[in-house]
Protein backbone atom coordinates (compact mmCIF):
# COMPACT_ATOMS: atom_id res chain seq x y z
CA UNK A 1 0.00 0.00 0.00
CA UNK A 2 1.14 3.70 -1.18
CA UNK A 3 -0.86 6.51 0.85
CA UNK A 4 -0.21 9.68 0.54
CA UNK A 5 -2.70 12.59 2.76
CA UNK A 6 -0.91 16.07 2.77
CA UNK A 7 0.72 18.24 0.38
CA UNK A 8 0.59 20.37 -2.61
CA UNK A 9 0.82 16.93 -4.96
CA UNK A 10 3.22 17.11 -7.52
CA UNK A 11 6.17 15.82 -6.06
CA UNK A 12 4.41 13.26 -3.67
CA UNK A 13 2.66 11.76 -6.48
CA UNK A 14 5.83 11.68 -8.98
CA UNK A 15 8.06 10.12 -6.52
CA UNK A 16 5.67 7.12 -4.91
CA UNK A 17 4.60 6.72 -9.12
CA UNK A 18 8.43 5.78 -9.03
CA UNK A 19 8.63 3.91 -6.47
CA UNK A 20 5.01 2.33 -7.47
CA UNK A 21 6.33 1.33 -10.86
CA UNK A 22 9.39 -0.22 -8.82
CA UNK A 23 7.10 -2.18 -6.92
CA UNK A 24 4.94 -3.41 -9.83
CA UNK A 25 8.02 -4.45 -12.01
CA UNK A 26 9.10 -6.91 -9.37
CA UNK A 27 5.83 -8.50 -9.61
CA UNK A 28 3.87 -7.25 -5.95
CA UNK A 29 0.77 -5.51 -6.49
CA UNK A 30 -0.12 -2.42 -5.48
CA UNK A 31 -3.09 -0.25 -3.97
CA UNK A 32 -2.17 3.72 -3.72
CA UNK A 33 -4.32 5.31 -0.81
CA UNK A 34 -4.32 8.81 -2.26
CA UNK A 35 -6.20 12.63 -1.39
CA UNK A 36 -6.62 12.77 -4.52
CA UNK A 37 -7.96 9.29 -6.80
CA UNK A 38 -7.79 10.48 -10.33
CA UNK A 39 -4.06 12.18 -9.77
CA UNK A 40 -3.52 8.45 -8.17
CA UNK A 41 -4.63 6.65 -10.50
CA UNK A 42 -3.31 9.00 -13.87
CA UNK A 43 0.57 8.20 -11.80
CA UNK A 44 0.15 4.46 -11.61
CA UNK A 45 -2.99 3.09 -14.01
CA UNK A 46 -1.45 -0.30 -12.74
CA UNK A 47 -2.65 -0.08 -9.53
CA UNK A 48 -5.70 0.00 -7.50
CA UNK A 49 -6.58 3.80 -6.63
CA UNK A 50 -8.65 4.27 -3.74
CA UNK A 51 -10.12 7.31 -1.04
CA UNK A 52 -7.44 8.08 1.87
CA UNK A 53 -9.46 8.76 4.98
CA UNK A 54 -9.88 12.15 5.98
CA UNK A 55 -11.67 14.06 8.60
CA UNK A 56 -13.49 17.11 7.29
CA UNK A 57 -12.19 20.25 8.88
CA UNK A 58 -14.39 23.37 7.72
CA UNK A 59 -11.49 26.11 8.69
CA UNK A 60 -8.64 24.41 9.99
CA UNK A 61 -7.05 25.69 13.12
CA UNK A 62 -4.01 26.90 11.63
CA UNK A 63 -3.94 27.79 8.33
CA UNK A 64 -0.25 28.83 8.58
CA UNK A 65 0.66 25.90 10.35
CA UNK A 66 3.98 26.67 11.92
CA UNK A 67 4.96 22.99 13.29
CA UNK A 68 3.86 19.59 12.81
CA UNK A 69 1.65 19.35 16.01
CA UNK A 70 -0.83 22.17 14.16
CA UNK A 71 -0.33 20.52 10.71
CA UNK A 72 -1.91 17.20 12.65
CA UNK A 73 -4.43 19.58 14.34
CA UNK A 74 -5.86 20.92 11.06
CA UNK A 75 -6.42 17.29 9.83
CA UNK A 76 -8.00 15.96 13.08
CA UNK A 77 -5.18 14.20 15.33
CA UNK A 78 -5.84 16.69 18.03
CA UNK A 79 -8.89 15.23 18.75
CA UNK A 80 -9.55 11.76 20.51
CA UNK A 81 -13.20 11.02 18.87
CA UNK A 82 -11.43 11.98 14.87
CA UNK A 83 -8.16 9.99 15.58
CA UNK A 84 -10.89 6.81 15.88
CA UNK A 85 -12.67 7.68 13.60
CA UNK A 86 -10.05 8.08 11.23
CA UNK A 87 -8.12 4.62 12.28
CA UNK A 88 -11.40 2.86 12.33
CA UNK A 89 -11.22 3.94 8.01
CA UNK A 90 -7.46 3.43 7.56
CA UNK A 91 -7.94 -0.21 10.08
CA UNK A 92 -10.63 -1.33 7.44
CA UNK A 93 -8.55 -0.79 4.04
CA UNK A 94 -5.50 -2.34 5.10
CA UNK A 95 -8.24 -5.24 6.25
CA UNK A 96 -10.06 -4.95 3.01
CA UNK A 97 -6.45 -4.71 1.01
CA UNK A 98 -5.03 -7.09 3.07
CA UNK A 99 -1.56 -5.36 2.54
CA UNK A 100 1.42 -6.57 3.98
CA UNK A 101 3.56 -3.70 3.61
CA UNK A 102 2.75 0.32 3.45
CA UNK A 103 4.65 3.25 2.00
CA UNK A 104 3.68 6.75 3.44
CA UNK A 105 4.31 9.83 1.99
CA UNK A 106 3.02 12.75 4.33
CA UNK A 107 0.41 10.40 5.74
CA UNK A 108 0.24 11.46 9.62
CA UNK A 109 -3.02 9.64 9.65
CA UNK A 110 -1.91 6.58 8.31
CA UNK A 111 1.43 6.48 10.53
CA UNK A 112 -0.58 6.91 14.12
CA UNK A 113 -3.54 4.54 12.80
CA UNK A 114 -1.35 1.42 11.44
CA UNK A 115 0.98 1.21 14.76
CA UNK A 116 1.95 -1.94 15.72
CA UNK A 117 -0.11 -3.86 12.81
CA UNK A 118 1.94 -7.19 11.72
CA UNK A 119 3.24 -5.55 8.49
CA UNK A 120 6.35 -3.52 7.40
CA UNK A 121 5.83 0.22 7.62
CA UNK A 122 7.75 2.55 6.06
CA UNK A 123 8.11 6.66 5.76
CA UNK A 124 8.88 8.40 2.48
CA UNK A 125 9.73 12.15 3.27
CA UNK A 126 11.87 15.25 1.74
CA UNK A 127 12.25 16.56 5.43
CA UNK A 128 9.96 18.59 5.65
CA UNK A 129 6.68 17.02 7.18
CA UNK A 130 9.18 14.71 9.07
CA UNK A 131 10.56 15.94 12.15
CA UNK A 132 13.76 16.43 13.84
CA UNK A 133 14.04 13.35 16.74
CA UNK A 134 13.83 16.45 19.53
CA UNK A 135 11.24 16.47 22.71
CA UNK A 136 10.30 20.31 20.40
CA UNK A 137 9.27 19.84 17.15
CA UNK A 138 11.09 22.64 14.84
CA UNK A 139 9.50 25.37 13.14
CA UNK A 140 8.53 25.55 9.75
CA UNK A 141 7.61 29.02 9.77
CA UNK A 142 11.39 30.42 11.42
CA UNK A 143 11.38 33.72 9.98
CA UNK A 144 8.26 34.63 11.83
CA UNK A 145 8.66 35.82 16.01
CA UNK A 146 8.52 32.53 18.08
CA UNK A 147 6.04 32.15 19.98
CA UNK A 148 7.29 28.83 21.92
CA UNK A 149 4.97 28.65 24.63
CA UNK A 150 1.98 28.93 22.74
CA UNK A 151 3.02 25.98 20.07
CA UNK A 152 4.24 24.16 23.03
CA UNK A 153 0.57 23.89 24.32
CA UNK A 154 -0.39 22.71 21.18
CA UNK A 155 1.95 20.52 20.86
CA UNK A 156 1.14 18.81 24.48
CA UNK A 157 -2.64 19.13 23.66
CA UNK A 158 -1.81 16.45 20.52
CA UNK A 159 0.48 14.60 22.40
CA UNK A 160 -2.46 14.22 24.88
CA UNK A 161 -4.84 13.09 22.29
CA UNK A 162 -2.53 10.65 20.47
CA UNK A 163 -1.34 9.11 23.53
CA UNK A 164 -5.28 8.37 24.26
CA UNK A 165 -5.92 7.04 21.22
CA UNK A 166 -2.89 4.76 21.62
CA UNK A 167 -4.27 3.94 25.24
CA UNK A 168 -7.60 3.16 24.08
CA UNK A 169 -5.51 0.51 21.61
CA UNK A 170 -3.56 -0.78 24.60
CA UNK A 171 0.07 0.70 22.55
CA UNK A 172 2.72 2.20 24.68
CA UNK A 173 2.41 6.08 24.94
CA UNK A 174 4.98 8.46 23.24
CA UNK A 175 7.65 10.73 24.85
CA UNK A 176 6.82 13.73 22.78
CA UNK A 177 5.14 13.93 19.39
CA UNK A 178 8.67 13.26 17.00
CA UNK A 179 8.87 9.85 18.79
CA UNK A 180 5.98 8.27 16.49
CA UNK A 181 7.56 9.06 13.61
CA UNK A 182 10.42 6.88 14.80
CA UNK A 183 7.87 4.00 14.70
CA UNK A 184 8.66 2.28 11.34
CA UNK A 185 11.09 -0.06 9.67
CA UNK A 186 12.69 2.33 7.66
CA UNK A 187 12.95 6.35 6.42
CA UNK A 188 13.56 7.84 3.50
CA UNK A 189 13.97 11.09 2.99
CA UNK A 190 14.09 11.93 -0.50
CA UNK A 191 16.63 14.79 -0.40
CA UNK A 192 20.66 15.35 0.62
CA UNK A 193 21.59 16.21 4.30
CA UNK A 194 22.15 19.90 3.04
CA UNK A 195 18.50 20.47 1.78
CA UNK A 196 16.81 18.94 4.31
CA UNK A 197 13.96 21.58 5.58
CA UNK A 198 14.70 21.17 9.14
CA UNK A 199 18.40 20.27 9.01
CA UNK A 200 20.08 17.08 9.16
CA UNK A 201 18.75 14.67 10.99
CA UNK A 202 19.76 10.72 12.14
CA UNK A 203 18.39 7.73 11.61
CA UNK A 204 17.02 8.15 8.64
CA UNK A 205 18.67 6.78 4.90
CA UNK A 206 18.71 10.03 2.65
CA UNK A 207 18.10 8.86 -0.86
CA UNK A 208 18.81 12.10 -3.08
CA UNK A 209 15.95 12.54 -6.02
CA UNK A 210 14.63 9.55 -8.01
CA UNK A 211 15.11 9.78 -11.89
CA UNK A 212 11.73 10.46 -13.22
CA UNK A 213 13.06 10.78 -17.15
CA UNK A 214 11.01 12.79 -19.88
CA UNK A 215 12.53 15.31 -22.58
CA UNK A 216 15.52 17.31 -23.39
CA UNK A 217 14.82 20.85 -24.06
CA UNK A 218 15.40 22.67 -27.62
CA UNK A 219 17.62 25.62 -27.07
CA UNK A 220 17.35 28.91 -29.21
CA UNK A 221 20.12 29.78 -30.72
CA UNK A 222 19.40 33.70 -30.68
CA UNK A 223 22.81 34.63 -29.17
CA UNK A 224 26.03 32.93 -29.93
CA UNK A 225 27.87 31.24 -26.82
CA UNK A 226 25.36 33.29 -24.62
CA UNK A 227 24.75 31.82 -21.15
CA UNK A 228 21.65 29.68 -20.99
CA UNK A 229 18.62 30.29 -18.56
CA UNK A 230 16.33 27.26 -17.32
CA UNK A 231 12.80 28.74 -16.28
CA UNK A 232 10.75 26.41 -14.09
CA UNK A 233 7.80 27.75 -12.14
CA UNK A 234 3.87 27.67 -12.41
CA UNK A 235 1.74 30.13 -13.56
CA UNK A 236 1.29 33.25 -11.42
CA UNK A 237 0.24 36.94 -12.06
CA UNK A 238 3.22 38.58 -13.27
CA UNK A 239 4.72 35.76 -15.19
CA UNK A 240 4.31 37.29 -18.56
CA UNK A 241 6.28 40.81 -17.54
CA UNK A 242 8.93 38.95 -15.85
CA UNK A 243 9.57 36.71 -18.78
CA UNK A 244 9.64 39.95 -21.09
CA UNK A 245 12.21 41.74 -18.61
CA UNK A 246 14.38 38.24 -18.90
CA UNK A 247 14.21 38.38 -22.46
CA UNK A 248 15.72 41.51 -22.98
CA UNK A 249 19.00 40.44 -21.37
CA UNK A 250 21.90 38.45 -23.63
CA UNK A 251 20.58 35.06 -22.47
CA UNK A 252 19.22 31.73 -24.62
CA UNK A 253 15.98 31.09 -22.12
CA UNK A 254 14.12 27.67 -21.86
CA UNK A 255 10.74 28.21 -20.33
CA UNK A 256 8.66 24.90 -18.54
CA UNK A 257 6.20 26.20 -17.14
CA UNK A 258 2.94 24.37 -16.38
CA UNK A 259 -0.24 25.87 -16.60
CA UNK A 260 0.62 28.79 -19.33
CA UNK A 261 -2.04 29.63 -21.73
CA UNK A 262 -2.11 30.57 -25.34
CA UNK A 263 -2.53 34.09 -24.82
CA UNK A 264 0.78 34.02 -22.47
CA UNK A 265 2.98 32.00 -24.98
CA UNK A 266 1.44 34.87 -28.18
CA UNK A 267 2.42 37.55 -25.92
CA UNK A 268 6.26 36.22 -25.94
CA UNK A 269 6.19 34.85 -29.64
CA UNK A 270 8.15 37.94 -30.83
CA UNK A 271 11.24 37.00 -28.18
CA UNK A 272 13.77 34.94 -30.51
CA UNK A 273 15.89 33.97 -27.13
CA UNK A 274 13.04 32.40 -25.68
CA UNK A 275 11.82 28.73 -26.37
CA UNK A 276 8.65 26.87 -24.91
CA UNK A 277 8.82 23.26 -23.36
CA UNK A 278 5.88 21.13 -24.01
CA UNK A 279 5.45 18.51 -22.15
CA UNK A 280 7.59 16.14 -18.98
CA UNK A 281 11.49 18.00 -19.26
CA UNK A 282 14.14 15.29 -18.51
CA UNK A 283 15.10 18.15 -15.46
CA UNK A 284 18.70 16.37 -15.32
CA UNK A 285 19.36 16.44 -18.69
CA UNK A 286 18.27 20.37 -19.00
CA UNK A 287 20.20 21.45 -15.89
CA UNK A 288 23.53 20.44 -17.21
CA UNK A 289 23.22 22.17 -20.42
CA UNK A 290 22.02 25.23 -18.32
CA UNK A 291 24.16 28.13 -17.08
CA UNK A 292 21.59 28.39 -14.43
CA UNK A 293 17.99 27.78 -13.48
CA UNK A 294 15.47 29.64 -12.08
CA UNK A 295 13.02 27.61 -10.38
CA UNK A 296 10.07 27.92 -7.09
CA UNK A 297 11.52 25.11 -4.89
CA UNK A 298 10.75 21.88 -4.63
CA UNK A 299 12.96 19.03 -5.43
CA UNK A 300 13.79 20.62 -8.41
CA UNK A 301 16.39 22.73 -6.27
CA UNK A 302 18.29 19.55 -5.58
CA UNK A 303 17.86 17.86 -8.44
CA UNK A 304 19.37 21.14 -10.22
CA UNK A 305 22.19 21.27 -7.70
CA UNK A 306 23.36 17.84 -8.17
CA UNK A 307 23.80 18.33 -11.59
CA UNK A 308 26.44 20.97 -10.58
CA UNK A 309 24.14 24.07 -12.06
CA UNK A 310 23.18 27.05 -9.29
CA UNK A 311 19.81 27.43 -8.58
CA UNK A 312 17.49 31.18 -8.45
CA UNK A 313 14.75 30.36 -6.34
CA UNK A 314 11.66 32.60 -6.43
CA UNK A 315 9.30 30.71 -3.82
CA UNK A 316 5.70 30.70 -3.05
CA UNK A 317 4.84 28.38 -0.73
CA UNK A 318 6.34 27.97 3.17
CA UNK A 319 8.45 25.09 1.94
CA UNK A 320 9.85 26.07 -0.82
CA UNK A 321 11.28 28.76 1.44
CA UNK A 322 13.12 26.60 3.41
CA UNK A 323 14.37 25.05 0.55
CA UNK A 324 15.72 28.26 -0.96
CA UNK A 325 17.14 29.20 2.33
CA UNK A 326 19.11 25.98 2.98
CA UNK A 327 20.33 26.15 -0.76
CA UNK A 328 21.58 29.45 -0.46
CA UNK A 329 23.05 28.25 2.78
CA UNK A 330 25.18 26.01 0.67
CA UNK A 331 26.93 29.51 -1.39
CA UNK A 332 25.53 27.26 -4.26
CA UNK A 333 21.75 29.03 -4.88
CA UNK A 334 20.25 32.52 -4.31
CA UNK A 335 17.26 32.80 -2.50
CA UNK A 336 14.46 35.49 -3.26
CA UNK A 337 11.82 37.64 -1.59
CA UNK A 338 8.44 35.28 -1.96
CA UNK A 339 6.81 37.92 -4.67
CA UNK A 340 9.85 39.69 -6.04
CA UNK A 341 9.45 41.88 -8.86
CA UNK A 342 10.88 41.30 -12.21
CA UNK A 343 13.56 43.89 -11.68
CA UNK A 344 14.64 42.26 -8.79
CA UNK A 345 14.88 38.95 -10.37
CA UNK A 346 16.73 40.12 -13.25
CA UNK A 347 18.98 41.70 -10.94
CA UNK A 348 19.54 38.41 -9.13
CA UNK A 349 20.07 36.92 -12.45
CA UNK A 350 22.72 39.21 -13.50
CA UNK A 351 24.73 38.62 -10.29
CA UNK A 352 24.58 34.91 -10.14
CA UNK A 353 25.75 34.80 -14.02
CA UNK A 354 28.38 37.52 -12.85
CA UNK A 355 29.66 35.77 -9.89
CA UNK A 356 31.76 32.56 -10.66
CA UNK A 357 31.29 31.54 -6.94
CA UNK A 358 28.01 29.87 -7.50
CA UNK A 359 29.02 27.60 -10.02
CA UNK A 360 31.53 26.87 -8.48
CA UNK A 361 30.02 26.01 -4.96
CA UNK A 362 27.27 23.83 -6.55
CA UNK A 363 30.28 21.85 -8.62
CA UNK A 364 31.86 21.41 -5.28
CA UNK A 365 28.39 20.05 -3.68
CA UNK A 366 27.54 18.13 -6.83
CA UNK A 367 31.21 16.31 -6.44
CA UNK A 368 30.29 15.38 -2.51
CA UNK A 369 27.54 12.95 -4.27
CA UNK A 370 28.85 11.72 -8.07
CA UNK A 371 28.33 8.20 -6.84
CA UNK A 372 24.77 8.32 -5.44
CA UNK A 373 23.38 5.77 -7.89
CA UNK A 374 19.29 6.06 -7.95
CA UNK A 375 18.85 2.68 -9.37
CA UNK A 376 20.55 1.47 -6.32
CA UNK A 377 18.53 3.82 -3.78
CA UNK A 378 15.47 2.76 -5.76
CA UNK A 379 15.75 -1.14 -4.99
CA UNK A 380 16.90 0.00 -1.23
CA UNK A 381 13.52 1.53 -0.71
CA UNK A 382 11.65 -1.27 -2.36
CA UNK A 383 14.25 -3.75 -0.28
CA UNK A 384 12.71 -2.06 2.93
CA UNK A 385 9.05 -2.69 1.74
CA UNK A 386 9.19 -6.07 1.33
CA UNK A 387 11.46 -7.41 3.66
CA UNK A 388 14.94 -7.51 2.45
CA UNK A 389 18.14 -5.41 3.14
CA UNK A 390 17.90 -1.89 3.43
CA UNK A 391 20.92 -0.49 1.89
CA UNK A 392 22.25 2.59 0.97
CA UNK A 393 23.10 5.44 2.82
CA UNK A 394 22.13 6.10 6.29
CA UNK A 395 22.69 9.39 8.08
CA UNK A 396 24.68 9.66 11.03
CA UNK A 397 24.92 13.48 11.63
Amino acid sequence: MLTWEMGGGHGHLVRLGRIGKALIKAGHRLVFVSRDVAAARAQLPEAICLQAPFHLVPAPPYPKAANLAEIMDNIGLGQTDSIAELTASWLTLVERTGADAVAMDFSPGALLALQALPMRRVLIDNGYSHPTHTPTLPSLRPWESSYTDFHDRIELRVLAAVNASLKQRGLPPLAHLSELFLRVDAIHLMTIPELDHTGPKTQVHYRGYLDHGGQTPVWPRRYPNAPRLLIMLKSFRGLVPLLAALSTLELDLVIAVTGLDADSQAALADKENLSFHEGWLDLRAAARQADLVLCAGGDAVGIVLLQGTPVCVLPFFDEQRLTAERAAASGAALALPAGAPPEAVVAAIQQMLAKPSYAQRAAKLAGRYRGLDQAAELAAIVGSLVGSEVGGRRSEV
